[in-house]
């Protein structure tokens, strides 16, 4: 993280130091809520709060540093006249009763900025402290900001509230609406263990959305996101903000391709005995497709990260569509000819442990092959033992010939979910599935099986 500093060069040498005001640092009450939610039974010893002072010509004389936690502050300016607790190895945790806490360095920058004025009031914490009640939480403490997207209104802030009381109360998450009446930045904030937070952060979206829509309030940015907004399984979901992102359907299949891939299916070749994981062959070899190419998938928005949700007739065909959607993030499928495939195979304790070794087949081939797999086909699944194995057709990638979207890092277990007609299946385990949206919500139509994986990007 880079250095930021808020008017430590141009201070006037000539300009005198305010009077100390009556210290307002003195110990509080007690730690912000958030705080509280993010480290449980971690046992503050001093949180401290103070106002800002921000000089007309010379900014706050402080210099800070982008952190996981707010700002570390690495200088403070002789006649700065800040208060004792602002010193040199203290960081900013909050701002206006907004956290600081689990913000990148571009959101940190810009939250920091839109409080910053003389008489901010900021929670201040010493950076051992902080690191010490990490290392306690061991790094499952997490803290999620989720941007309200228009004006929070009265009327919005007093309906959201009450419901975001019985949001924490079923999620097991503090949830909480930061930010002015009149704020065009305001926020909710999650707070708890990671696991709680990520599968809460995929729930919220459908609350947004109705008080958003009954309160009328108008929407902020809606001139620069023109993209429509679908509500599936209880979920919103919205197309993402551009940076090379992929879209989130790619153009229709002539379907004279798909009747001659169809018809192709029935033959097939001998094993060449080398096992799943190598198994390659050319399209052609009488290894071809065994259905038409569909595009049953979309993008979730999350903080730093893509949820991948895909959706079929039946649970072999939501699981095959996942993984079309984890190389069409990547690149435009499109242009992907299918000029070879390959086979993985994958196990795992439980559905959703086998899913994600699945996934991170594909990922481990595309690392080491280069291979970007314009569709698969699941050729074997045992939902007793918990066994697939599927096969990726595509050609290896080349930057010349197909467009370079955003690389998937990593695969991972937050926030995954997998819905049948009858039950929700999540890290907690199975449930039967109801119309509530934290149950799964209503089935989608003539699509009965889902699947929810999230995704480093």
């Amino acid at each position: 993280s880079s250095s930021r500093e808020h008017g430590v060069a141009a201070t006037p040498r000539h300009w005198p130091p305010p009077r100390p005001r009556p210290s307002s640092a003195a110990m509080a009450a007690g730690a912000p809520k958030w705080l509280l939610a993010a480290f449980p039974g971690y046992q503050w010893q001093k949180v401290q709060r103070c106002e800002l002072k921000v000089r007309p010509q010379g900014g706050a004389g402080l210099q800070f540093e982008a952190t996981e936690f707010g700002y570390l502050i690495e200088g403070v300016e002789n006649d700065a006249g800040q208060e004792a607790c602002l010193q040199s190895g203290s960081s900013v945790i909050s701002i206006n009763d907004v956290p600081l806490m689990g913000l990148d360095e571009d959101a940190l920058n810009e939250t920091f900025g839109n409080h910053f004025r003389d008489g901010a009031k900021v929670v201040v914490l010493s950076s051992g402290e902080l690191q010490k009640a990490s290392e306690q939480a061991n790094g499952q403490g997490h803290i999620a900001h989720v941007p309200l997207g228009c004006q929070c209104t009265a009327e919005l802030r007093s309906g959201l509230s009450r419901d975001l009381d019985e949001f924490s109360r079923r999620s097991g998450v503090l949830a909480e609406l930061c930010g002015a009446e009149s704020s065009e930045s305001a926020t909710i904030v999650l707070a708890g263990t990671r696991d709680k937070v990520c599968a809460a952060r995929s729930e919220l979206g459908a609350l947004l959305s109705y008080h958003k829509r009954t309160s009328g309030a108008p929407e902020t940015g809606a001139a620069e996101d023109e993209s429509a907004t679908v509500e599936v399984a209880g979920t919103v979901m919205r197309s993402l903000p551009a940076r090379n992102r992929r879209k989130r359907a790619a153009p229709e299949v002539d379907p004279d391709e798909e009747e001659n891939a169809a018809n192709d299916s029935s033959a097939k070749g001998d094993d060449d005995g080398s096992g799943p994981a190598e198994k390659v062959a050319k399209v052609g070899s009488g290894l071809e497709p065994e259905m038409p190419e569909q595009h049953q998938y979309e993008y979730m928005d999350h903080t730093a990260d893509v949820i991948l949700h895909s959706w079929g007739t039946t649970l072999n065909e939501a699981i095959g569509q996942v993984c079309v959607a984890f190389f069409s993030y990547m690149t435009e499928l499109e242009k992907i000819e299918l000029e070879t495939s390959f086979e993985v195979e994958a196990k795992g304790h439980d559905m959703l442990d086998m899913i994600y070794h699945l996934l991170d087949e594909f990922l481990f081939h595309f690392g080491t092959e280069f291979i970007m797999c314009r569709r698969v086909d699941i050729l074997e699944f045992d939902p007793d033992n918990f066994s697939i194995r599927a096969r990726g057709f595509g050609e290896k990638f080349d930057l010349a010939k197909h467009p370079q979207g955003t690389e998937i890092k990593a695969i991972t277990m937050h926030q995954m979910k997998i819905l049948t007609p009858e039950t929700l299946t999540t890290e907690e385990g199975v449930i039967p599935r109801t119309s509530d949206l934290m149950e799964g919500g209503s089935v989608r139509e003539g699509f009965p099986y889902e699947c929810y994986v999230l995704v480093d990007i």
